[in-house]
């Protein structure tokens, strides 16, 4: 009997249709609050019905999952809600508490069609980050309370290590981040490993639960400062989301994950509503997940996310894009070898590849594939083989960069909050396809919202074509730019920032991002640098109350609009206060006649 499908005399009945099974875990004998395993029951249900609609019931309280490996470090992590498959499932809480331990999947979507989460929140009992708290500063060493029940350690010879629940870690070398004492933010102009070489640093054991770490520390925050220390980086996410349709999470808090909160792959209409993806107070923690918030790649459709608010992430609010396939050979007339990339999305059978030249980022044709393959060496994949239905007839050359053309999703942000409470930026965002931004909170350590389109790092692609961003407060965002500390990631170059790979050199170089429009919003800004754009045609800046603020002293570069390569520059009918500091506009590789100003003209 094929999967999903109930043949009758008379018809068949396919399994989204049927009414689903009800399992109300209380009437099963799964009881909350006994902190005993319920995973293999939990894995035992979706088995038995896997091809059937379910409906997982579950009342207030406790349930704790732990992995079902003997010895986890052979394996993958354990799957808790395994959906892989799956069709018209619902996991239903009332305000219920999922409680894992040690390296665990919370929920895995794969191949799953109507997918709805709703009502539980998801932590770890010892997450895989640990919290100090900065009770003494100076020039040789820094000394922290460590609370050794909530985050065990051990110091052995003069190198600590922090235990887990199955798992003993150093601190990780790859970020490690300082937030106040009081508001639990981000500290002023601060990025990753802002202390210096303390994951190196050889550890002492005084009194209590304080450690010293003798190291010369770059920067001297005030005692009482709070440190994330992290014990890996892109383990495992909370929420994976695969090759599936129609996912829908609503009334979620997400208080720690083992990489992203929520991370979507190759899949169509997701939606999030009012899901909370935050540090765990309760706990006094200032972390919640290991890297974003949210991350979407490859993905077609709606992303939309409503009601959203982070605190304590590791990574951005939101990241959004396709990705570049770099093409490494010709090796026929109708196909080409790409480069293997962990996050290659690829090609279905009829998707269209747009050819882009990696000087100017610019498409040079569009073709259809019918084909690809993985192409194996020695055990390793090696590249892909993309087929097309035609003759490329040279249009595609070693070195030029594949984008799928098909997976450029629709997404809308509206009513959420965007602290300064985490790493990094705001909303990461490069699709062809429609973007909203509105009526959202920001007050971001970084950019509040970055456009970017990478082909020399990540290569996330592509090009914006439709962008609006109205409605919402930026509030004395960008406290840790660019001309700061030392770190090996950038944060941005103002509260807006637009910065493609491409670096226009003349005024006639080709634009890479294309109507963007920034409009009726409100800047309570301390600095300059409010936008930073470049290779745009169609930038419209219109409409923007901009207010001074004095919380924070001002660091960047007393340029408010910087413009680079752009084309056809509206900036019209904004109002700033007299003593706003960023009404200037700098502009390069770029005529004057482009830029256009209306109404008051705040910027000069």
């Amino acid at each position: 009997m094929a999967a999903g499908l109930m043949f009758g005399p008379e018809k068949v009945v396919v399994a989204s249709e049927m009414a689903p099974v009800v399992i109300r875990v209380a009437d099963s004998g799964l009881m909350p609050n006994t902190r005993l395993n319920v995973e293999p029951m939990i894995r035992k249900w979706l088995r038995m019905h896997r091809d059937h609609p379910v409906h997982l019931v579950f009342p207030a309280g406790r349930y704790d999952f732990w992995p079902h490996h003997r010895d986890e470090a052979l394996f993958a992590p354990s799957v808790a809600f395994n959906l892989t498959g799956m069709k018209n499932v619902t996991v239903t809480g009332a305000g219920t508490a999922f409680v894992f331990h040690g390296r665990m999947m919370p929920f895995r979507i794969d191949h799953a069609t109507d997918i709805r989460l709703e009502g539980f929140s998801i932590d770890w009992d010892r997450p895989f980050v640990s919290q100090g708290q900065i009770v003494s500063i100076t020039d040789d060493y820094v000394d922290m309370s460590i609370d050794s029940r909530a985050y065990p350690y051990e110091i052995v010879g003069d190198s600590i290590f922090f235990l887990g629940e199955g798992w003993r870690s150093p601190i990780t070398k790859n970020y490690n981040n300082l937030y106040d004492k009081d508001r639990k933010e981000i500290v002023y102009q601060t990025r990753d490993n802002p202390l210096g070489d303390l994951p190196g640093a050889p550890a002492t054991k005084l009194d209590g639960d304080l450690v010293r770490f003798h190291f010369r520390p770059k920067v001297k925050p005030e005692v009482g400062t709070f440190v994330a220390l992290y014990h890996g980086a892109y383990i495992t996410d909370g929420i994976l989301v695969i090759n599936s349709e129609r996912v829908e999470i609503v009334d979620v808090t997400i208080y720690h994950t083992l990489s992203c909160g929520v991370s979507g792959y190759r899949s169509t209409d997701i939606s999030l509503k009012n899901v909370q993806i935050i540090a765990n107070e309760a706990k006094g923690r200032v972390f919640s997940v290991i890297a974003d918030a949210t991350h979407f790649n490859g993905c077609k459709g709606t992303i939309v996310m409503d009601g959203v608010t982070m605190t304590g992430a590791g990574d951005d609010f939101t990241n959004v894009h396709g990705m570049y396939a770099p093409v490494d050979s010709v090796t026929g007339d109708r196909s080409v070898m790409v480069k293997p990339n962990a996050r290659y999305i690829g090609f279905d059978e009829g998707e269209i590849a747009w050819v882009v030249d990696t000087l100017t980022m610019q498409p040079k044709d569009s073709i259809r594939v019918v084909g690809q393959a993985t192409v194996w060496h020695a055990g390793k994949v090696v590249g892909y083989r993309v087929t097309f239905d035609r003759p490329h007839r040279g249009a595609v050359s070693a070195g030029d960069l594949l984008e799928n053309a098909d997976r450029n999703p629709d997404v809308f942000v509206r009513n959420c909050r965007v602290l300064k409470r985490h790493r990094a930026r705001g909303i990461l965002v490069t699709t062809a396809g429609k973007v909203v931004i509105e009526h959202n909170y920001f007050n971001t350590a970084g950019a509040a919202i970055l456009i970017e389109g990478d082909t020399d790092l990540w290569y996330e692609s592509g090009g914006v074509r439709d962008v609006l961003i109205s409605n919402n407060v930026f509030e004395n965002c960008y406290t840790s730019g660019n001309n700061i500390i030392d770190s090996p990631w950038g944060w941005g170059e103002g509260v807006i920032t637009i910065t493609p790979s491409i670096r226009p050199d003349r005024p006639d170089f080709p634009t890479f991002h294309r109507n963007i429009r920034i409009m009726e919003n409100t800047f309570r800004h301390y600095d300059h640098a409010i936008l930073y754009a470049r290779s745009v045609s169609g930038l419209v800046f219109a409409k923007n109350r901009l207010l001074r603020t004095f919380d924070y002293e001002p660091f960047y570069r007393p340029v408010g609009i910087y413009l680079d390569g752009c084309k056809a520059v509206t900036l019209a009918d904004n109002e700033a206060d007299d003593d706003f500091l960023g009404k200037s506009i700098h502009f390069e590789h770029m005529p004057k006649r482009e830029i256009t100003q209306r109404g008051q003209r705040v910027f000069k």
